[in-house]
Formats: structure tokens, C-alpha cells, sequence
């Protein structure tokens, strides 16, 4: 029999850090995105959070909606951005579509918002997704989810000023070339290149399936991540932007008694104080806008929202 990851992936290309899912850090959080948005109802939230293997395909669709950090890519996705970044006109593909892309992820269902704003304020002339192998790929439906995001960041102007994304399902549309190494393009790919690759530590794909952090431990999602660390270069509209899209904020009402509640159970460390007689501080930058904090609150004090709100 066949290897299917060669076709389509499989659970291997997620980590898994159930310490970090909401429903396993507070029981009663209604959080259930993985669970909605995976086509081979992989995903299980019954007792702890676990992906069949037998189901999964490795579409990655989960790891794009995931606001904690729980399910996320197994891979280096700087060092793909730096192999991206090498070529005039890059082209990102799947493992269906290597051999015709400059850098690969499992598969591009694993491209969230935040993933597309940094390729397209990093990458230079027109980044194509290669999704030619899509037809007849059991991971297909996440075509629709993929445009749809482009869709609403392009609507949002987000993708203003930086490098074009054509989403490609026909091989006539694809200009791919093999990254040159040529003296007259050397200090154009070395340019381009030059930060991205500094900032990457380059592995073979053997991160662990399974993490587990400590409850106390507080991390951001790498595509936050990569978010924030776009944001800091951009214009100043274009941050503005970035905020109405991607970030809330937080009111904490009178009846908080300053149980600190909220400060502890919050992934990812955007509600913090160093008093225990104040409300919390909440930090815009650190917050995926999970509303676990809201859920768990006991004394319904606090309330996330839309910045435009």
C-alpha cells in the first residue's frame, strides 16, 4: 500500500497541545472551531482533546483557527518564508505539489489570516499557491476556506502595499522556477533572504507530535506571532487596519472582585497584574480573542469585543 502522507498528510503534521486547548482548561468553554471547520471529523473534544489518526488527513484546517496554540503546523514556517523570500516570484505548494513550488507546507489549508498578511508584507512580486493538485485530493474543501480568507483581507485592505496572492488551480497560470544561484541574481535573492534566514533554525520536520506546557505558562500562537512581528513594519494605517480586523478589546465592569481568575486562566498572557487588589491589565497585542476569560468569569465582570465596538 501506498504511503498516503506522500498524497495527503496525516496527524503527523500537527502538534498537539491539549494543555492549551480551552475546553480542556475550563470544561464548561463552549470553544469547538477545531471540531466545526475539520472535514474528516478527525477532531475529538470528548474527555480531552485528541485527532484520530485513522481520520486525519492533515489539511491543517484546524491549526488555521485554533486561538490558543493547541493544534498547530509541525513545521518551520520561517524557514519556508525564507525559501520564498530567495526567489522574484515565489510559489508556495503542497506536498502533492513540491516538485513545482519553492517551499512546501503539509497542506496550504494550514494558511491562516495571519499567515497570508505575512507573506504578503515579506514576499516580493506575486506569491502563487500552487493548489493544482487539489482536484480529487481528499483535503479539497479547504480551497473554499482559503479564498474566503483572501477574500475578506483583501476587502479589508490588508493586503494593500505588499506582494500579490493568486490562489492557482490551473498549471497555465503558474511561473515556477527553481530558486537561481546565478552571480546577476545573487545580491537580489542574498537581500531578500538575508533577514528571514537569520531569524531561522532549520530542523527536518522531528518536533514531537505531543507538547504539553504548563498550565501556568503563558505563549502566543505562532501565527499571532507572525502577526505581531509584521505589524511592527508596517505603516501606520495599515496597523490600524491590522487592529480593526485581528484585535479586541476588554471591559471589566464594577462587580469584578479581583479574584484574578481570568489572569490565570488565560493562554496566552493578555490579561496580567501585579497587584491581587486591582483588575487585571489586559494587553490588546497578546489576545486571540477567545473569550475564555469571559466564560470563566464567575462574576460576568468582564466582556471582550470587536475594536470597533
Amino acid at each position: 500500500m501506498a504511503d498516503t502522507k506522500t498524497h495527503t498528510g496525516c496527524r503527523d503534521d500537527l502538534t498537539v497541545d491539549a494543555s492549551r486547548c480551552l475546553k480542556m482548561r475550563y470544561s464548561e468553554s463552549g470553544c469547538r472551531r477545531c471540531v466545526d471547520i475539520c472535514p474528516h471529523k478527525a477532531v475529538s473534544l470528548d474527555g480531552f482533546l485528541a485527532i484520530n489518526p485513522n481520520h486525519c488527513s492533515g489539511c491543517l484546517l484546524c491549526t488555521s483557527v485554533c486561538p490558543a496554540g493547541a493544534l498547530e503546523q509541525n513545521s518551520d514556517f520561517s524557514n519556508s518564508l525564507a525559501q520564498l523570500s530567495r526567489v522574484p516570484e515565489p510559489v508556495l505548494g503542497c506536498l502533492r505539489t513540491k516538485e513545482h513550488s519553492n517551499a512546501t507546507l503539509a497542506c496550504l489549508g494550514g494558511l491562516s489570516a495571519e499567515h497570508l498578511v505575512t507573506l504578503c508584507h515579506t514576499l516580493p512580486g506575486t506569491l502563487t499557491l500552487n493548489l493544482t493538485a487539489c482536484n480529487g485530493c481528499p483535503n479539497s474543501t479547504m480551497i473554499l476556506h482559503l479564498r474566503q480568507c483572501i477574500e475578506a483581507l483583501f476587502t479589508a485592505g490588508l493586503l494593500e502595499g505588499g506582494c500579490s496572492i493568486v490562489a492557482a488551480e490551473s498549471a497555465q497560470i503558474i511561473n515556477y522556477r527553481d530558486e537561481s544561484i546565478g552571480r546577476r541574481s545573487f545580491f537580489h535573492s542574498f537581500r531578500n533572504a538575508l533577514f528571514q534566514s537569520a531569524a531561522v533554525i532549520l530542523s527536518a520536520n522531528n518536533e514531537p507530535t505531543e507538547r504539553r506546557t504548563e498550565y501556568a505558562g503563558k505563549r502566543l500562537p505562532v501565527r499571532r506571532e507572525l502577526l505581531n512581528n509584521s505589524r511592527n513594519k508596517l505603516p501606520q494605517e495599515l496597523v490600524v487596519r491590522i487592529q480593526k480586523h485581528f484585535d479586541v478589546r476588554a471591559t471589566i465592569s464594577e462587580v469584578c472582585t479581583m479574584c484574578q481568575g481570568c489572569v490565570a486562566i488565560c493562554p496566552t498572557g493578555a490579561l496580567n497584574t501585579g497587584e491581587s487588589d486591582v483588575p487585571p491589565a489586559f494587553d490588546h497585542v497578546r489576545c486571540t480573542g477567545c473569550q475564555l476569560c469571559a466564560e470563566f468569569c464567575l462574576d460576568a465582570a468582564l466582556h471582550i469585543h470587536s475594536v470597533t465596538q
